[in-house]
């Protein structure tokens, strides 16, 4: 019986450490009207989230925060949205219109911060 007892606590626990994972979100997490709100914080040299999931065709808020020690921004590959070069401690935010299936990538156009891993995915399914 106590078996059986502990299967919930473990499937909690199981559900708080992948929901706790900084590697991707859902853009459901903040819904305002139609559009959703994702915050994506920078640092060096990486977004946390990387990798957005979105349903396709939604609105997509992306609130930049600098919490690193460079300046850093967002820039859409291919669709010419982003947000201003941001310093430490900052926020700026970009509102893009996801794909209706396939993904869109971001990155931080500072010099060498792209090269140095500083990418992720917007991605619609």
């Amino acid at each position: 019986m106590k078996l059986f007892g502990m299967f919930p606590c473990s499937a909690l626990l199981m559900a708080c450490v992948l929901a706790a994972s900084p590697g991707a979100v859902s853009a459901h997490q903040h819904k305002d009207g139609d559009t959703r709100t994702v915050e994506v914080v920078a640092k060096e040299f990486t977004f946390e989230p990387s990798r957005i999931e979105v349903a396709p065709g939604s609105r997509v808020e992306i609130k930049l925060v600098n919490e690193g020690n460079l300046s850093h921004n967002l820039h859409i590959a291919g669709e010419g949205m982003k947000t201003e070069t941001i310093q430490t401690g900052h926020t700026d935010t970009v509102t893009v219109t996801a794909p209706e299936n396939g993904k869109l990538e971001f990155f931080c156009n500072v010099p060498g911060h792209k090269q140095a891993g500083m990418r992720g995915k917007i991605v619609a399914h």
